[in-house]
């Protein structure tokens, strides 16, 4: 999808509005802390909207001089990957160094890029898909910019060839960080903790397959694998939270059973394994492989 596909109605948002806009139309400090939320510092809507990262865009959008450009998981978000939520930072460039990172929920990167890198929006601009996946591959940990690069393939936001192509022609800070990030992309995860977990066992040497599936001797469909090693029947998947319901937890477990009748062992992963102390993960999986530690 192209930027300029973006189709945005200003109207399906709450008003949004600064405090001195609020005293000005005779509301107190106290009225504002009593019937309105903070969506930015300064910046503020009725108490009862949804708060979602495009109002929070929009917000960004009032304090921001007119050259700054959305970017990111916040374009990407604008236009349907979901990267983003209600509490992470907007994240822009801008090319006057006083709006770096001077307002809380706003991540600011200095501004270099060509002007058919963006287009207007919402009285700044907004950057298209290929420069928004460049930031992301260029500003964030390897495994994290990964995973949100594979959503953004995912979502049919950008395709690999056009990301090589940038990269080839656009040589700004961060682009070998880009390309090596680029080179671990792959849209077959379903999410983005499986992207972060098979990133983490390719940096380990390993070479897991996403979206495997499992059939039985006589052809029956048995299960999708998060992550596989197909020739020593070892399965890597990921449990979120939802996972730890009762009537999940049973399912998952019936599905297993009928993986470990084919012969496969699995390992779990937790959220905790995978933010807390992934090596555990790799050790585990290595030696599911009869490798060394």
């Amino acid at each position: 999808m192209d930027i300029t596909a973006l189709s945005f109605d200003r109207r399906r948002y709450p008003p949004l509005f600064t405090r001195a806009q609020a005293q000005e139309q005779g509301v107190s400090d106290y009225k504002l802390a009593a019937y309105c939320v903070r969506v930015l510092q300064g910046i503020y809507t009725v108490r009862d909207a949804p708060i979602t990262h495009a109002l929070r865009c929009l917000a960004a959008a009032m304090t921001l001089p007119p050259d700054a450009v959305i970017t990111g998981r916040s374009a990407a978000t604008l236009l349907g990957a979901d990267l983003a939520g209600p509490k992470d930072d907007v994240e822009v460039l801008v090319s006057d160094h006083k709006y770096m990172n001077r307002r809380a929920g706003i991540r600011a990167w200095a501004r270099k890029s060509n002007e058919d890198e963006y287009v207007p929006w919402q009285g700044i601009n907004i950057a298209r898909m290929t420069r928004a996946a460049f930031d992301v591959l260029a500003r964030h940990t390897v495994r994290f910019a990964v995973a949100n690069c594979d959503a953004m393939l995912r979502a049919r936001l950008i395709d690999e060839t056009s990301l090589h192509n940038f990269l080839a022609k656009r040589h700004y800070y961060g682009y070998r960080k880009a390309l090596r990030a680029l080179a671990l992309v792959d849209a077959r995860a379903e999410s983005i903790p499986e992207s972060m977990l098979r990133v983490e066992l390719v940096q380990a040497g390993l070479s897991p397959v996403p979206q495997v599936e499992v059939f039985d001797l006589l052809g029956r469909f048995v299960a999708r694998l998060d992550l596989a090693f197909e020739e020593e029947k070892v399965a890597v998947e990921y449990d979120g939270n939802w996972h730890a319901k009762p009537e999940q937890r049973a399912k998952d477990e019936a599905r297993r059973q009928r993986l470990r009748e084919c012969g496969w062992t699995i390992i779990v992963v937790t959220r905790d394994d995978l933010y807390g102390d992934p090596s555990a993960v790799v050790t585990a999986v290595k030696s599911a492989l009869g490798m060394g530690p």
